[in-house]
């Protein structure tokens, strides 16, 4: 499908004419979406994959010593052509570096990747330029990204100077990020910046606005994943309207930029995955979005998938005031699993699938990626083959003709309190349960072995149990008989049984459904509680 950049900037344009024309009735037009039921809403307008691609990733395609700039048009045909993709987010600032162009108002990368491009820019021309000029001819839109508080920490030298002549800009109290790869001298320096400071957000703001008038950009995508920590911790709550001032500020610059361009420039926001997370760190998303003060929002976790959030919260607000909602897919679901596995483990395309699903029954317009090249650079994949999943995801239609594995799985830990089950075993008979997303039309009858599946689906999980022990299983308060669930014990002791059912409709519904666990009865001489805080459902294609 082609996408015309014009033809999208209409549609933008469109949908923040809306924006500015709700006022006082603007609540009655949320409340028309609020109660949608999951499933019934489809995306908007034609945009459906935003591809982020993090200042070193492209680097890594670039010739040594220096790049020439058929290399970085080769990278976006490849965008194209094999991922389909319909904007690119090229991160080009970041801990307080240039990347892919050089300005007056900062230094640029110092990092052996990227001195690849200094011959380039040497010779007059900015590897921004080369990126843009191909997009645009590849048919796709060109956002400028700018990581809000990179704390990667290998600018130190930035920072050293910092200290001397504003050393109020620095924010102390937030380490680096990355373990001991950084350099040590930020431990005690600091590296990100303090928004609260009017002379910080004055000179970000320059930049941003000489990237907008100096390239022409389709707009400029601020990322919170890295990091949202922009205030004193205990002042960051109350620091909302400061940075949505900021906020306001460069989306009336936009605005302003893009009139005298003739045609509209977009700002959107990559922000964590709950509302009031964000309100937490003084991001007010929903006044963002109230305002028209963005175009895009896309939601997600710092680094992982998170199969179960409630990304319709997002959809609601976005639907009501002209606001498209793309949710974040990593290429990892959980970091417990990533770091068992030595750093090894990736989602797998059954698993990109179920998230997606989820994200489309959510009412998203499509989503947006990140840390995607991680699948070549750790040789899961071949590139460019490696895109071409890409061009499967942002189709709704195709999502459903693969298998899907959901991972409902505690992200960072414990996960919350409704995504875990513990029971006491010196109180039996208490119920418990889980809340698992699962946007799927289940059958009335599933097949499985195993884990293998058949035809439907089935359910999976790994409660705390040990031989004597006696539990009873339900899904949406419907018992499951004791005679369809399969127990594979472990040899060893300390080790969870893995519990398996199929799963059917009824009891389960399209949507959030429940996992019920109740302990009948206790085995003797056993004291810890009985946990579950992992479910995986595996869903057939019904081809």
């Amino acid at each position: 499908m082609v996408r015309h950049i014009q033809v999208l900037s209409v549609i933008v344009l469109s949908s923040l004419i809306v924006c500015s024309a709700v006022g006082a009735d603007s609540e009655n037009e949320l409340d028309g979406v609020k109660d949608s039921k999951l499933g019934s809403l489809k995306p908007r307008g034609t945009r459906r994959l935003i591809y982020v691609s993090d200042p070193s990733n492209t680097t890594s395609h670039l010739s040594e010593p220096a790049a020439h700039p058929d290399e970085l048009r080769q990278i976006i045909r490849n965008y194209a052509e094999q991922g389909n993709i319909d904007a690119v987010v090229q991160e080009i600032w970041q801990q307080c570096w240039t990347d892919f162009w050089r300005t007056d108002k900062c230094g640029y990368d110092t990092r052996p990747q990227h001195q690849r491009l200094v011959p380039m820019m040497d010779e007059g021309t900015m590897p921004m330029e080369v990126y843009i000029d191909e997009c645009h001819k590849q048919h796709m839109e060109f956002l400028a990204g700018f990581r809000m508080n990179d704390r990667h920490g290998n600018n130190v030298e930035f920072f050293q100077q910092l200290d001397k002549e504003h050393p109020q800009w620095i924010l102390k109290e937030y380490k680096p990020t990355g373990g001991g790869k950084n350099d040590p001298r930020n431990r005690g320096l600091g590296c990100s910046l303090d928004y609260a400071q009017q002379g910080v957000r004055d000179w970000l703001f320059s930049i941003m606005e000489e990237v907008a008038t100096r390239f022409d950009v389709d707009g400029i995508e601020f990322n919170w994943h890295r990091m949202p920590q922009c205030f004193r911790r205990q002042e960051a709550e109350q620091s909302h309207t400061i940075m949505t001032g900021f906020v306001r500020r460069v989306s009336e610059m936009l605005d302003e930029v893009g009139r005298q361009k003739g045609r509209k420039l977009i700002l959107g926001v990559r922000v964590l995955e709950e509302i009031e997370s964000n309100r937490t760190w003084g991001l007010d998303v929903p006044t963002w979005i109230k305002e028209g003060l963005v175009d895009y929002v896309a939601p997600g976790d710092w680094g992982f998938t998170d199969f179960n959030a409630p990304y319709d919260e997002f959809v609601r607000l976005g639907r009501a005031y002209g606001c498209y909602i793309y949710p974040q897919a990593e290429i990892r679901f959980s970091y417990s699993h990533w770091k068992k596995s030595n750093r090894t483990a990736y989602q797998s395309p059954d698993q990109f699938r179920a998230a997606l699903q989820n994200f489309y029954g959510a009412g998203a317009d499509g989503f947006s990626t990140s840390n995607y090249f991680d699948l070549w650079a750790g040789k899961q994949i071949p590139y460019p083959e490696g895109l071409n999943l890409l061009k499967e995801l942002r189709d709704p239609q195709m999502v459903v003709t693969g298998d899907r594995h959901y991972m409902l799985v505690p992200i960072w830990g414990a996960g919350p309190p409704e995504e875990q089950i513990v029971l006491d075993r010196q109180q039996p008979g208490r119920r418990g349960e889980f809340r698992f997303r699962i946007c799927e039309n289940l059958p009335a009858t599933s097949s499985f072995s195993g884990e293998d599946l058949v035809s439907g689906a089935v359910l999976l999980f790994r409660p705390s149990i040990v031989p004597g022990d006696e539990v009873e299983v339900d899904i949406n308060g419907t018992t499951i008989p004791a005679e369809k669930i399969q127990y594979e014990w472990h040899d060893e002791y300390d080790k969870p049984p893995l519990c398996s059912f199929a799963l059917t409709s009824p009891p389960a519904v399209y949507g959030d459904n429940y996992l019920g666990l109740q302990l009948v009865k206790s085995a003797v001489e056993v004291t810890d509680d009985v946990v579950v805080d992992e479910v995986e459902v595996k869903v057939k294609a019904d081809n």
